[in-house]
């Protein structure tokens, strides 16, 4: 099943990036004219974090956010098992590599913020083209989780999984001067997190990114790759996460200061969709339960 799955992926890898990107409009476009959760949580996310800005504005991010949802989908495959020579093309940020070169030039490597926005799995790919980069990844089941090794390591970063041997790993990578990647806007199991306010909203927030900065000292930065539009490539930013992210009191909170200027840089291109307020602290009211009704 995995040869069966590699095997496709390789095929639509070699598809040109506009016709990826135009059939993903086309379902993103399906999600939005047809009731579905997806569309239910995106607009309820945005009405909730983003109440400053007028419907019509809302809506015009929830439509577009839910294309670029289906090209992050669509576009992997390309990412992963597509030409070596066009991923070069679409890493070729001379600015981005110059800035996060000089990150690490001091010598304490670095903690890797990596939001799912964008192309967050070319982000990934930059990184590693700049040094060396261990990255935590969630185990989707064995058949999938050989396609995403397979594909994410294709430039040389390390994949390790969310476990224990995983942060430790991690820690070893940063006190030799490497890069860690990690994906900071997932709601992390009980016991993993704190509660920390994001857009105003307790949100259930891992410790990790505080934990390994205040054990290493290591700076911590923000990578997303932005996508240009009709097909034309990607743009990479590189940004400071907020002081005292490595505080143990604070860390939990300047974290989601500095997922949500990354959010409200390219609303319409982050992953509305996914229920980052599942967890709430006892006592509190469920967001998704209007969504029942």
């Amino acid at each position: 099943m995995s040869t069966l799955l590699r095997g496709l992926f390789i095929i639509l890898g070699h598809l040109p990036l506009p016709l990826l990107h135009g059939f993903a409009v086309i379902l993103g476009r399906l999600v939005w004219y047809f009731p579905n959760d997806l569309k239910r949580v995106t607009q309820l996310h945005l009405d909730l974090c983003l109440e400053e800005l007028p419907l019509a504005d809302r809506d015009q991010i929830a439509k577009l956010s839910l294309s670029h949802m289906a090209k992050a989908v669509c576009e992997a495959p390309a990412i992963w098992f597509g030409p070596q020579a066009r991923i070069k093309a679409w890493l070729n940020d001379g600015q981005a590599r110059d800035k996060l070169r000089s990150v690490l030039a001091e010598g304490r490597g670095a903690i890797i913020l990596c939001p799912h926005i964008g192309s967050w799995e070319l982000a990934g790919l930059f990184c590693s083209t700049v040094g060396r980069i261990t990255s935590l990844y969630k185990p989707q089941g064995a058949i999938i989780d050989r396609v995403i090794l397979e594909g994410r390591s294709r430039l040389g970063a390390k994949l390790v999984p969310t476990t224990g041997g995983g942060v430790k790993a991690l820690l070893h990578a940063l006190r030799h001067g490497e890069m860690v990647g990690i994906l900071p806007d997932q709601d992390p199991p009980w016991g993993a997190g704190v509660f920390a306010p994001l857009f105003g909203l307790p949100a259930h927030t891992s410790e990790l990114v505080t934990r390994l900065a205040a054990r290493t000292g290591a700076p911590v930065w923000f990578c997303y790759a932005e996508r240009l539009g009709h097909g034309r490539g990607f743009r990479f930013h590189i940004t400071p996460a907020p002081q005292q992210v490595d505080n143990p009191a604070l860390g939990a909170a300047m974290l989601n200061q500095g997922i949500e200027a990354v959010l409200t840089h390219l609303p319409e291109q982050y992953w509305w969709s996914y229920k980052r307020y599942r967890r709430q602290p006892a006592g509190s009211m469920n967001p998704y339960a209007r969504l029942k009704r």
